[in-house]
């Protein structure tokens, strides 16, 4: 009786973390203006519509000659505390490897807040004010969850390419997760990341130096790892898990976060 109870409520985590409300405008790119205007894109710098999508019709292609340019939009209606999973699907097919990445970040009207201090440690920016993995030129999806701080009521999603990149963006999505609330998701600056797990590591970060505790149970309810770290972030590797779904819990100083985890 006990693991039903468990299985029953950890499919109702499950299926209530796969759904949340999609905040981006037109992310899919399949509604143009002008060939080179996606429409709801307040930035969009030598984009060009391209029908080399990874779903639907058209994607946004972008041709390096020049300097780096930008493809942004500003999302309204952002609540402090609450979880948002902001993910796209990019492809570069020339480049040096240092072609494209995020450059997203938190805003309190026009005031831009960034993430954390320093960019060097922030999911939003590079991430970690690095590159995104070229991945041999195929469709590729970045995905990061993350916890809007204090003091916030905007996001800036946007997506970037440099000089001699040849670049695909596709499916961008910003969405509030349906679990999210201060009560369940409460630890400042949270992110994990990446998500579906690939290489058999994903990195958990919050903005404090507290002690976390991270757990991971299967769809049985049993705990399939348990570990804990103490400094803003740690990489945890999952090698001795088989691929499928998971349920990630995080606590830190007596606050909890909760996932679902993606192991391939």
């Amino acid at each position: 009786m006990k693991k039903n109870y468990i299985f029953t409520l950890l499919l109702t985590l499950i299926t209530a973390l796969s759904f949340g409300q999609e905040m981006l405008l037109n992310g899919g790119l399949e509604n143009w203006d002008d060939d080179a205007t996606p429409t709801s894109w307040t930035k969009a710098e030598e984009i060009t519509k391209s029908t080399d999508a990874h779903s639907g019709s058209f994607s946004a292609f972008r041709d390096g000659i020049t300097k780096t340019k930008d493809l942004g939009q500003t999302i309204a209606g952002v609540v402090p505390g609450e979880s948002y999973t902001v993910s796209f699907w990019y492809k570069v097919t020339a480049g040096d490897g240092e072609d494209a990445r995020i450059w997203s970040a938190w805003k309190n009207g026009s005031t831009t807040v960034y993430h954390t201090e320093n960019s060097t440690t922030d999911v939003l920016r590079g991430p970690e004010n690095g590159y995104l993995d070229n991945n041999g030129g195929v469709w590729t999806k970045h995905e990061v969850t993350v916890t809007a701080p204090a003091g916030v009521n905007a996001f800036y999603f946007e997506v970037r390419s440099y000089k001699t990149s040849t670049t695909y963006f596709d499916d961008l999505s910003f969405v509030k997760n349906a679990t999210a609330s201060v009560e369940n998701n409460s630890i400042e600056g949270f992110t994990t990341y990446p998500n579906p797990i690939r290489n058999n590591e994903f990195t958990v970060s919050s903005a404090s130096n507290s002690e976390k505790t991270i757990n991971v149970f299967n769809l049985l309810g049993k705990k399939v790892l348990s570990t804990s770290f103490t400094g803003v972030k740690s990489t945890i590797n999952v090698s001795a898990m088989n691929a499928g779904i998971y349920i990630l819990k995080v606590t830190e100083e007596g606050r909890t976060a909760t996932r679902k985890l993606v192991v391939r």
